[in-house]
C-alpha cells in the first residue's frame, strides 16, 4: 500500500525545492493528489523517480518538461487573450458610460428648460384667454361653423 506524503514534508525529508517536486508531479512523474490543503505525493513513487534521476536525466524527461513548458505557455496565452478581451469590454462599457452620462447631463438641461417655459407659460396663460389672439381664434371658429 502506497505511503502519501506532503509536498513540504518531503522537501524536508528528502531536501528538495517544494517547487521542485511540483514541478516533477506536473510532469506526471508520480501520483499526486489534492484532496488537502497542501497536496500529497507518493512517497514511494517519488523515491523510485529519485533513484531514476540519480542515473542521469533522459531524453524522455527532457521531452515531457519540454511538453509541460508548452503546456503553460499555451495557459498563459490564453490568459493573455482573455484579459485583452477584458480590457476591450471595460473601454466599451467606459464609453458607454460617457454616452449615458452626456445624455443624462442633455436631458437634465432639456428638464430645466421645460420648468422655465411652464412657469413662464403659466404667468401668461390667464392673459392668453382675454388677448386678441383668442378673440380671433372664436371668431374663426364662428365662422367655419
Amino acid at each position: 500500500m502506497s505511503k502519501w506524503i506532503n509536498i513540504n514534508e518531503a522537501a524536508v525529508k528528502y531536501g528538495y525545492n517544494k517547487a521542485i517536486i511540483q514541478l516533477w508531479a506536473e510532469m506526471k512523474r508520480f501520483p499526486i493528489s489534492y484532496e488537502e490543503d497542501t497536496p500529497a505525493i507518493d512517497e514511494k513513487s517519488f523515491l523510485e523517480f529519485i533513484d531514476n534521476c540519480k542515473k542521469g536525466i533522459t531524453a524522455e524527461y527532457i521531452d515531457t518538461l519540454e511538453e509541460l513548458c508548452m503546456a503553460k505557455t499555451r495557459i498563459c496565452d490564453i490568459y493573455v487573450e482573455i484579459i485583452g478581451k477584458q480590457d476591450k469590454e471595460l473601454m466599451l462599457q467606459r464609453d458607454k458610460i460617457a454616452q449615458i452620462s452626456e445624455i443624462q447631463a442633455t436631458m437634465k438641461r432639456q428638464n430645466v428648460r421645460l420648468r422655465d417655459c411652464k412657469k413662464i407659460v403659466a404667468q401668461y396663460e390667464e392673459s392668453f384667454h382675454v388677448s386678441w389672439i383668442e378673440r380671433l381664434w372664436r371668431r374663426l371658429k364662428r365662422l367655419l361653423k
